[in-house]
């Protein structure tokens, strides 16, 4: 539960997701540490009295792990399982972390600085999240909100098309190779997106994303952006067990530079019989639309 939200999560590891939202709401103990990546945890990166469930307290970053492996065609093979961490699994803010497991950069040596905005955009542009909502998903903040939601997404290359499976909020996106775009697309959540290599970065141009989109980072609560904002975002396999994700977000409407991200950290699940699970988000609303649908069904009889 986060907020006012619903949250149902199935899978591996779940009574350890699920003992985490418990120790975040009711242990005073398992405090957050400061919110720059850097800590986290037991107080400010103590040790755990006791063990965890999990065996957490002695989770840490994993090896490079050898070559990255390739396609058919040469090109590096971006295909697996991957969390926004450096552990190859989900992690938790409540549970006394190696710090260079749960961060996803290090901020002292690659900081993510806010955005600049033109003058007067800030105010027009910028406004919190509303409390209770959900995450929506789309382009570029399924991605970038991963930093705190820490749910995997799954990649599925092949040479012509890379599939994107994000788990929460769920979402698909296709990306195709060496194509141009359409000359007056439709906006859509995810936009327009289209793909070639520079050498072993896979880099994504994505136009025509739907204006109600919010991007997130800098530090900030995100932003929302005008229909001519342009993302690049670039993707590097630089092991087996790790890639790197980054952004550059251009609009010249809201942005008086274009912004980039840190080089974000994401890492090969460790287990290899790490599943897919299905994680839902409803707003406190929808157990009433559901009890109103099954009396509907029940008068139908």
């Amino acid at each position: 539960m986060r907020g006012m939200k619903l949250r149902f999560r199935y899978g591996l590891g779940s009574a350890a997701i699920v003992l985490a939202a418990v120790c975040l709401v009711f242990t005073p103990a398992f405090a957050q540490g400061k919110n720059d990546n850097t800590c986290t945890g037991y107080g400010n990166c103590g040790k755990a009295p006791t063990n965890i469930i999990g065996d957490f307290q002695n989770v840490h970053a994993l090896p490079p792990g050898g070559p990255a492996p390739r396609l058919s065609d040469g090109h590096v093979d971006l295909t697996g399982r991957w969390y926004p961490d450096a552990a190859g699994k989900m992690l938790q803010v409540a549970y006394p972390l190696d710090p260079t497991a749960f961060r996803q950069f290090d901020p002292k040596a690659t900081p993510e600085v806010p955005p600049v905005f033109k003058p007067g955009m800030e105010a027009k542009y910028k406004r919190p999240v509303p409390y209770g909502d959900c995450d929506q998903a789309g382009t570029p903040s399924t991605t970038l909100e991963q930093g705190s939601q820490h749910a995997p997404m799954e990649l599925i290359a092949a040479p012509q098309r890379l599939v994107m499976l994000y788990e929460y909020p769920v979402d698909v996106r296709m990306v195709y190779m060496n194509r141009q775009h359409p000359k007056d697309p439709d906006p859509t959540f995810n936009g327009d997106t289209t793909a070639h290599w520079e050498g072993d970065t896979l880099v994504l141009d994505v136009t025509a994303i739907d204006d109600r989109m919010r991007n997130f980072g800098g530090g900030g609560a995100g932003w929302f952006h005008s229909d001519q904002q342009h993302i690049i975002e670039r993707i590097t396999r630089t092991s087996k067990n790790y890639l790197t994700y980054q952004i550059t977000i251009e609009d010249p409407v809201v942005l008086a530079k274009p912004w980039s991200s840190a080089p974000r950290t994401w890492s090969l699940a460790a287990d290899p019989h790490d599943e897919w699970g299905e994680v839902f988000c409803t707003l406190n609303q929808e157990p009433e639309e559901y009890k109103k649908i099954t009396e509907a069904k029940e008068k139908a009889k």
